[in-house]
């Protein structure tokens, strides 16, 4: 028989109209903006301060939004849509405002006009005091139990477990992504299904540019599965001895993530670092060099350490006639690797592709559609944008449409 809410709260327990689960972007957001409704909310935090993540995001500059954010942009477009029609970057930027954190754009990406993710994490904790909202650090959740009227959520805090009660509760606990922690089975216990995860918006792992670690070099790359093409970028890349990283690889790596989930073969990657220069042309800017050799000729297009590792993977050699020699190395400039389908590593990810399955939720509240106030938002759901901002405002977005719901229900 199932304890009722109202007597469990009678008995002295701390007794909340919202708690929620997890202190990262989505978690704190969705409490701030809840508190400032007059909604009476709890944070329950398994590490010792909120946003641990948040403040390493986008290399410390905390990319808040995109100026091009569409459902498109996302794994799941349908659902992701009517959450970020009412939610965003415009209300982004006036949200952040109203925490004495202006925004600023640049190329498209929306940054705290610090530059600096400690403006938006010391915005949030200040926030946070200012309004009441009940944050629990070092406390992490060990079960959900349905009550009448409500939710009972066990936690371990301070190495004792701790009983919470809430006639909602929101689940926002993210993912194993960089410092996370897989927390889905809290979920799963309650019957709710979720689908495999995988590291995203993280280095690619190849190792064909072994040898040339450290170098950066402007490209665009092309990501194909067979005949089909899964995403084309153009931006910076870093190589690694077992990886690509940088900005291009990065923008490449949800499509990458999401085609190994979805099982796709024959992955290949390929990059070309003169897309601005016609094959032809770039033969004749060869063969017109005055000190011509191969490493001189690669070398006006890319640093020297890559130019001589393209030569060696076009199979390029000094001895080799000079005929033909030039559109050789021409053509070395567009290099194609096939990808042997590894998944990036998850402490070197930014998001995984992968969660609970959004079929048991409402995309405009974020509510499940069988546990009246049960929530799940974020990254805790199968959601997945690409990289540039589009993740954080998935969580400025479903953190919102879930507080409207509750405060709109306890209205």
């Amino acid at each position: 028989m199932k304890t009722d809410l109202k007597a469990a709260g009678n008995r002295g327990n701390e007794r909340y109209d919202v708690l929620i689960i997890g202190a990262g972007a989505a978690g704190t957001a969705c409490a701030i903006m809840l508190a400032q409704k007059g909604v009476r909310v709890a944070v329950s935090e398994r590490d010792a301060r909120a946003c641990v993540k948040l403040a390493a995001t986008g290399n410390g500059r905390c990319n808040l939004s995109n100026s091009a954010v569409s459902p498109a942009r996302y794994n799941d477009p349908i659902f992701v849509a009517p959450a970020l029609q009412a939610f965003g970057p415009a209300e982004t930027a006036a949200f952040f405002a109203s925490l004495g954190v202006p925004v600023r754009e640049k190329d498209g990406r929306l940054y705290p006009y610090g530059n600096n993710s400690g403006c938006v994490v010391n915005a949030f904790v200040a926030a946070v005091e200012r309004l009441g909202i009940r944050m629990t650090v070092s406390s992490e959740a060990s079960g959900i139990e349905r009550l009448r009227g409500g939710y009972r959520v066990r936690a371990a805090t301070g190495g004792e477990e701790k009983e919470f009660f809430a006639a909602n509760v929101v689940f926002a606990c993210g993912s194993n992504a960089t410092l996370g922690k897989d927390s889905l089975s809290l979920m799963t216990s309650l019957g709710y299904k979720r689908t495999a995860c995988v590291p995203a918006i993280a280095p690619i792992p190849t190792a064909l540019f072994k040898g040339v670690s450290g170098v950066r070099a402007i490209a665009r790359g092309i990501l194909t599965s067979g005949e089909e093409i899964l995403a084309d970028r153009r931006g910076e890349v870093l190589f690694r001895d077992d990886a690509l990283s940088g900005m291009l690889a990065f923008e490449l790596s949800s499509a990458y993530a999401r085609a190994l989930r979805a099982g796709r073969k024959d992955l290949s990657l390929a990059l070309d670092f003169a897309p601005d220069i016609s094959a032809a042309y770039a033969e004749k800017l060869i063969s017109s060099a005055p000190a011509y050799d191969i490493r001189g000729s690669l070398n006006g297009f890319v640093p020297r350490a890559l130019a001589e590792k393209l030569a060696v993977i076009a199979g390029l050699r000094p001895s080799d006639p000079k005929e033909g020699r030039c559109s050789a190395v021409a053509a070395a400039l567009r290099c194609t690797t096939a990808l042997a389908g590894e998944a990036p590593q998850i402490k070197q990810a930014q998001v995984v592709c992968g969660g609970l399955e959004v079929s048991a939720f409402d995309p405009r509240t974020m509510m499940s559609l069988t546990d009246r106030g049960l929530y799940a938002i974020g990254e805790a759901l199968d959601v997945d944008g690409e990289c540039g901002g589009f993740n954080l405002q998935w969580a400025w977005s479903s953190a919102a449409a879930c507080a409207r719901s509750i405060t709109e229900n306890i209205s």
